[in-house]
């Protein structure tokens, strides 16, 4: 017991608690001390009594004093007072594995890595070895199930793994170690993964561990389910078919094709105009050569822009011809139609501004063409021919009136 209590409180853990304060200002300078389970880093301020025990020179000497304070914490366990246990069992670790401090100015700079060493005792013979071998198996079990009842899982799992490390053919290190994995809330399935890889070890050591067999069991029920569930949810998910709408996304598509078309067609719809405002200018600076180069680079573009494939229809174009009664799969059709896109502006594709100049040539244009040939007709009293010639006709004027709009919506 320390000489100096406050409130009930050793002055070594006070003091301890200190420079933990101060250290977390500089933690990085410490990183291999914070490293270290916290029993062993409260071993790095001593209390007189446990200092005074470091200091015995006989093995047998330290070994019953540290066996006596593990005594006392398994009377307190024993009681329920698991504070108090873990006290008295870190105090008999202390004696065979602690942190020694070399700086005098701890208190002022805190904890820092350069000034600090782990020492381990060495023991002189074998049976001194196998004797504080068996004794730290124990006391790191100990630590880890008053951990335990105190929901530390997290220095419980860190006892264990120092207990497996001194000897891996003890079956209670690693069924603790699987109590200490699954019994936070937060367990993840990873947890009961490593939890169930330590029973099987457990087992495997020990066949007659019941305790550890019953608990293997019930985690490889608690994982099969799991994966059931896992397996159900996702296939229920992908049975769902598509988690998105096809058709909204062939109308978003869709959408934003026209949208870039329409600026498509406003950006070169603008180069005309700016196209056109600088052939102007150079007409009025007698720049002509330069006027008739523009003119030239809009006429070609003209042409490009406007071709169209009736060879090779697109839906649009089908829909159109089928409200207006034409046939786009004949070839005789198609030929007409071609006929009347290369007659238009000397050969080239036609280019029309707007619509009512659309409709005002083809108007203007189809009975001037035809009607030599209708009075020809009628001259010859042809009556059958004559109705065939305007049948004719009105299959022209339908064919031209779907060329003429669907060159406007193109």
């Amino acid at each position: 017991m320390d000489k100096m209590d406050i409130d009930g409180t050793p002055f070594s853990v006070l003091l301890d608690r200190a420079v933990k304060i101060k250290s977390s200002q500089s933690a990085h300078l410490a990183q291999k001390y914070n490293a270290l389970p916290n029993f062993v880093q409260s071993s790095l301020f001593p209390s007189d009594e446990v200092f005074n025990a470091r200091n015995l020179d006989s093995f047998t000497e330290r070994f019953d004093a540290a066996m006596a304070w593990k005594e006392d914490g398994n009377a307190a366990y024993r009681e329920g007072r698991f504070d108090v246990a873990l006290e008295k069992y870190k105090m008999s670790l202390t004696l065979f594995r602690y942190v020694e401090n070399s700086n005098p100015n701890i208190k002022n700079e805190g904890i820092k890595d350069e000034y600090l060493r782990e020492i381990m005792y060495v023991p002189k013979n074998n049976d001194e070895e196998q004797q504080l071998h068996q004794f730290l198996v124990k006391l790191y079990n100990n630590l880890a199930l008053t951990s335990l009842k105190r929901n530390d899982h997290r220095t419980a799992i860190q006892a264990c793994d120092c207990a497996i490390e001194v000897d891996r053919e003890n079956d209670k290190s690693f069924y603790l170690r699987a109590q200490a994995r699954i019994a936070p809330k937060s367990a993840s399935a990873i947890d009961e993964e490593l939890a169930m890889m330590d029973l099987r070890a457990a087992v495997t050591i020990n066949p007659h561990n019941k305790q550890a067999r019953k608990q293997l069991q019930e985690a490889r029920l608690r994982i099969k389910s799991q994966r059931t569930l896992d397996k159900n949810a996702f296939a229920g998910l992908f049975n769902r078919g598509e988690v998105y709408d096809t058709n909204e996304l062939d109308e978003e598509k869709e959408e934003r094709r026209k949208c870039l078309e329409n600026d498509r067609i406003k950006a070169e719809d603008q180069d005309v105009i700016l196209g056109r405002q600088l052939a102007q200018l150079y007409t009025e600076r007698g720049m002509i050569g330069e006027r008739n180069r523009i003119e030239e680079s809009l006429k070609s573009r003209d042409q490009v822009v406007n071709k169209v494939d009736f060879r090779n229809p697109t839906e649009q174009m089908l829909a159109s011809a089928d409200a207006m009664g034409v046939d786009l799969s004949d070839p005789q059709t198609i030929e007409m139609l071609e006929q009347m896109q290369k007659e238009k502006n000397g050969g080239a594709e036609v280019c029309y501004d707007s619509i009512e100049e659309q409709q005002r040539i083809s108007t203007a244009e189809i009975p001037n063409k035809y009607s030599s040939t209708r009075l020809f007709k009628l001259v010859r009293g042809a009556t059958m021919l004559c109705v065939a010639l305007i049948v004719y006709i009105y299959i022209y004027i339908r064919l031209l009136n779907f060329f003429v709009q669907y060159q406007m919506n193109a």
